[in-house]
């Protein structure tokens, strides 16, 4: 490179915002700008000669996955957004681009890596998540707020709550945040789901059984409910529990004791009872399937979650928040949502709720290649099928089929649909016109 060549670079490099700097294929520091100094601190004359590992110090340095050593050793070239570095003891997170160097005979003699520091982004990105999120609860919605400030109300309590939501809402996370929120936090958090369970196996897995109480019963069981001692109790599915066994509940709520089968000594305890349904439990009373003194014992303070459908300008927020689990998880730099896989997920009726959402991203991660989640990278189950049973092929068709079907569940209320749609009356009449709905 003449010196007129090596002064025009230096000129471009120093010219610009973001941190530059070069090696050499022993990974000597070459060239380092202005930007990089003001980001770093080191000066161009420390920099110059050492090696960029010595100056930079992640935790990717001297490591296959530095994205500059495959550059200048394989020739490829590479992004990420999950880099910290450690410069005189100060961690700054950076976002880095890497791209190997050529020799006039096409051979890599180095590599220049460009970078930013992220440190003012970083921040307000988790001043906005600690805004929208509390104990890995995520949502802006107004809803969501409230339910924030019931779960803060209710959690130094011992009363019972009832978690009252549909399938993939949260609810476990909500008793979670109960728990954890209580001066329970380090006492045992057991879970029961009384709908993965047989009717005969309840009470056994509820209260223990002595051994010999029962043909298998080899040995004397702790249940659930001494396991949880002084802790809590979650029983997921309640409306499931069978009759027979809704009365000994009831009177584990009302007196604290129990037996276990085939026992005859009685066992006090020191629990608290949290239960969620995704049923309407006053259905189920008014039909005799569910006791309604043990109902009125559970429903002291009801917590109701809304659907998915019912705050969708949370979606755009759970997204960042699964794509940010899945790239520590796949160690991938994805970096966010195409313009049209965004607009369908808007639009998407998200029968199962959240978990349905987080399961899209995952299954987009692992399907996926590009940078950012396509339309095409979603679950094919997501892409409803026509009459003939084909999956649409365009967007507008998703979109039509969608709203038709809100349209449909409404009644055709306009005012209902646009609500459930997350958009204008104006918009939906808009789009009612455009597909001759």
């Amino acid at each position: 490179m003449s010196n007129n060549k090596k002064i025009d670079f230096e000129f471009v490099i120093n010219s610009i915002s973001e941190g530059v700097f070069t090696v050499d294929h022993e990974f000597n520091v070459t060239t380092f700008n202005y930007a990089a100094e003001n980001i770093t601190g080191f000066k161009r004359d420390e920099a110059l000669g050492k090696k960029c590992y010595d100056i930079f110090k992640s935790s990717h340095c001297n490591s296959e996955s530095c994205l500059l050593h495959m550059a200048v050793c394989k020739g490829e070239k590479g992004y990420s957004t999950d880099v910290v570095i450690n410069c005189r003891g100060k961690l700054i997170p950076i976002d880095i681009s890497v791209m190997p160097l050529f020799c006039d005979k096409g051979n890599v003699i180095g590599g220049v890596e460009i970078f930013s520091d992220q440190s003012k982004i970083l921040g307000l990105y988790q001043q906005l998540t600690k805004s929208y999120s509390f104990q890995n609860i995520i949502g802006k919605n107004k809803k969501m707020q409230e339910i924030y400030e019931m779960i803060q109300a209710v959690a130094p309590y011992r009363s019972s709550v009832l978690i009252i939501g549909e399938s993939g809402t949260g609810k476990e996370l909500v008793a979670r945040a109960i728990h954890f929120l209580s001066d329970r936090r380090y006492k045992p958090f057991v879970k029961v789901n009384c709908a993965a369970l047989s009717p005969t196996l309840l009470e056994s897995e509820f209260f223990g059984h002595e051994k010999g109480a029962f043909t298998g019963a080899a040995f004397t069981h702790q249940g659930r409910f001494e396991l949880a001692e002084n802790g809590t109790i979650f029983l997921d599915e309640i409306a499931e529990i069978p009759l027979s066994l809704q009365a000994k509940l009831l009177r584990v709520l009302q007196e604290g004791e129990f037996e276990r089968v085939g026992g005859k000594k009685t066992l006090k305890h020191d629990i608290r009872v949290i239960a969620a349904t995704n049923k309407d439990l006053l259905h189920e009373v008014n039909e005799g399937r569910f006791r309604q003194d043990l109902y009125y014992r559970l429903n002291v303070f009801p917590i109701k979650l809304p659907s998915l459908n019912e705050r969708t300008e949370d979606i755009p927020l759970l997204i960042e928040h699964f794509i940010q689990k899945f790239n520590s998880y796949f160690k991938k730099s994805k970096k966010g949502v195409s313009r049209d896989a965004m607009k369908f997920l808007l639009h998407y009726s998200f029968p199962g709720n959240v978990r349905e959402l987080e399961n899209a991203v995952e299954y987009a991660f692992i399907k996926g290649k590009g940078d950012f989640i396509m339309f095409e990278d979603l679950p094919p189950d997501m892409i409803w099928p026509d009459k003939k049973g084909n999956p649409f092929s365009k967007l507008e068709d998703i979109e039509k089929y969608h709203i038709q079907r809100i349209l449909n569940q409404t009644g055709g209320n306009k005012h209902d649909t646009a609500n459930l749609l997350g958009i204008t009356r104006k918009t939906l009449y808009n789009k009612i016109k455009k597909y001759n709905l």
